[in-house]
């Protein structure tokens, strides 16, 4: 135990261990002698910690107990001590149909709530910005690709290129059954280490890629809690990023061994490039020849 942590700790002992395999960070259910339980969050990425330091000192103020609560925090140690939410995830619970239903429909009304907890701006470059992260993704290779998988992925990176300046909210970004926890009729979200204001229209990214696009009744029911659809411009976003994000996660998951991941995200893939349309979206037109493909090392 280092110093930092014994002092915002105390005498809390460890009563369940919470990380995600292959991750950056480490997550500790503590026990206080009162009784009351807390979360310990390290991470050894300065990126992902400081997004989630920034999201819980500036936005979940405003979830009140529908999101954890910074208690305490050493940016030196990148050490992050927060309120336990109570609940058990989305994934895990034995629902019914009809109470699927509820819950996502909970979920939707919840993330409306945090896109609204402050004013959107403008990202002028969100798009060529984007596409540049991706590409920095393949720079070892995209050895796990196939040759539908390429042409697809360079489709879907031109037409992140050409994208116009997007309005941006704050964002999760990783908002799915596993990061949103559900006790009785309460609907609660965690892990915000990749919050940050994000173009509209991204953070329905995930949700729709594991739940909503092979649950028609359950997408309903989210954008019913949500209080609208995704509009024509937010729908050829999800359309696009599925395809750059997943084939980005494919590549990186397998470098670092987390073959979880990569079979997620191959799963995704897969299914995304099976649907792409011809024209791709947004054009009718063959993209510029000068630029060249992605291309497998």
């Amino acid at each position: 135990m280092t110093g930092a942590t014994a002092r915002m700790t105390g005498a809390a002992e460890v009563v369940a261990d919470h990380s995600w395999p292959g991750t950056s960070a480490t997550v500790l259910r503590l026990k206080n002698s009162d009784g009351r339980e807390t979360i310990l969050k390290s991470n050894s990425s300065t990126e992902s910690f400081q997004r989630e330091y920034a999201a819980l000192s500036r936005w979940t103020p405003e979830l009140g107990p529908h999101a954890p609560q910074l208690i305490d925090v050493d940016e030196d140690e990148q050490l992050l001590l927060m309120t336990a939410v109570p609940g058990r995830p989305l994934t895990s619970l034995p629902l019914t149909r009809r109470e699927e239903q509820h819950a996502y429909g909970a979920a939707g009304a919840l993330l409306a709530h945090f896109h609204a907890i402050a004013p959107r701006t403008v990202q002028p470059s969100f798009g060529p910005d984007r596409a540049a992260y991706i590409r920095r993704q393949l720079t070892d290779g995209a050895a796990p690709l196939i040759s539908d998988d390429l042409t697809v992925l360079d489709e879907a990176l031109h037409l992140l290129d050409a994208l116009p300046a997007q309005q941006a909210q704050p964002s999760h970004l990783d908002y799915t059954g596993r990061n949103l926890l559900m006790r009785g009729e309460d609907m609660s979200v965690i892990d915000f280490e990749t919050s940050r204001y994000e173009a509209v229209g991204r953070d329905f990214l995930r949700i729709t890629q594991r739940t909503l696009h092979r649950r028609p009744d359950l997408r309903t029911a989210f954008y019913r809690g949500y209080g609208r659809e995704p509009d024509p411009a937010e729908t050829e976003l999800i359309l696009i990023c599925t395809v750059t994000d997943a084939a980005a996660i494919v590549v990186t998951a397998t470098t670092r061994g987390q073959h979880t991941f990569a079979d997620e995200a191959r799963t995704i893939l897969t299914a995304a490039v099976r649907s792409w349309p011809e024209p791709a979206p947004g054009t009718a037109v063959p993209h510029d020849a000068s630029s060249p493909p992605v291309t497998a090392a």
